[in-house]
């Protein structure tokens, strides 16, 4: 009983000294914490790290590790009992667990909101954490393209009536007021509101969360666009095909070729400009089994 006591001590030690919020996968959060304790005691193994954590001498970890097996929720509060996870650290674990695990859309996108939630709650700094806001509503990066736009009026009803899908004017004007406080638009010497041509930078210490939370944001919006923008209005197309990994590095670089050229556009100042949301992706669906 007592060496028992003490090897759950030493885990909680080592999962004390290790940022969980590094991590956007629980199974790179446990990697790391076996990782640790192998370098501590060599012997150690994925039999004893299953053990230890209340899953009895067996392979089980190794597989959640390896990723060939998902944790289960209820599984998940076993492991962060035994892992001595509290407060925030937890929430981020089990909402990885959730999001990680998800089988459905809904799910996946409730994980990561509570992720980045506990990720900006958690970060001292207001900068970073209005830099992550930033990330994390799809409209604020819309308001302030929308800035550039000849007509463009800072009243947040008239915000809000311009955006698709509609926003309230109360977050028409936090979306203003946040693009502010960033330096993204600024006041001219004639008290108007223009586009600064200020870098727009990852938040350092959630540079992964906050992509992450971008990318599914304008995920969903593309998804919406099916069903509630005119064919006429929009460009959807996808392609499957078979590429080596030469071509997949000739077609990453076309892609940034024509993301310089889209932009180089944006920069021609024409009447009837609108803002546009252009999603690219590239994925293997295919992979060697492990």
């Amino acid at each position: 009983m007592g060496e028992k006591k003490l090897q759950d001590n030493i885990i909680k030690d080592v999962v004390e000294k290790i940022d969980v919020f590094k991590y956007l996968s629980i199974q790179d959060i446990l990697s790391a914490i076996y990782a640790e304790l192998k370098q501590q005691t060599l012997r150690y193994s994925y039999r004893a790290f299953s053990r230890d954590l209340g899953f009895g001498e067996t392979n089980y970890l190794h597989l959640i590790c390896t990723h060939r097996r998902q944790l289960s929720p209820r599984s998940a509060q076993q492991v962060v009992s035994h892992l001595g996870l509290h407060g925030d650290r937890r929430v981020w674990f089990l909402s990885l667990v959730e999001h990680n695990g998800a089988r459905d859309t809904a799910q996946r996108t409730a994980g990561i909101k509570k992720a980045f939630e506990v990720r900006q709650k958690s970060i001292q700094n207001e900068l970073t954490r209005d830099e992550m806001e930033f990330f994390g509503k799809w409209y604020h990066p819309v308001v302030r393209e929308l800035v550039a736009s000849t007509e463009f009026s800072p009243e947040p009803r008239w915000i809000a009536a311009h955006l698709r899908p509609r926003i309230t004017a109360d977050q028409a004007k936090q979306s203003l007021e946040l693009l502010l406080r960033l330096g993204y638009v600024e006041m001219d010497e004639n008290n108007q509101i223009r586009p600064s041509y200020s870098h727009i930078r990852v938040p350092e210490g959630a540079n992964h969360l906050s992509i992450h939370k971008y990318h599914q944001e304008m995920l969903q919006l593309s998804e919406r666009s099916l069903s509630e923008i005119d064919a006429e209005e929009r460009d959807l197309s996808a392609l499957t095909v078979v590429l080596g990994g030469e071509h997949v590095a000739q077609v990453k670089q076309m892609l940034r070729d024509v993301r310089k050229k889209i932009i180089a556009l944006s920069e021609q100042q024409t009447d009837d400009m609108q803002v546009y949301q252009m999603n690219m992706q590239l994925f293997p669906v295919t992979g060697r089994s492990k």
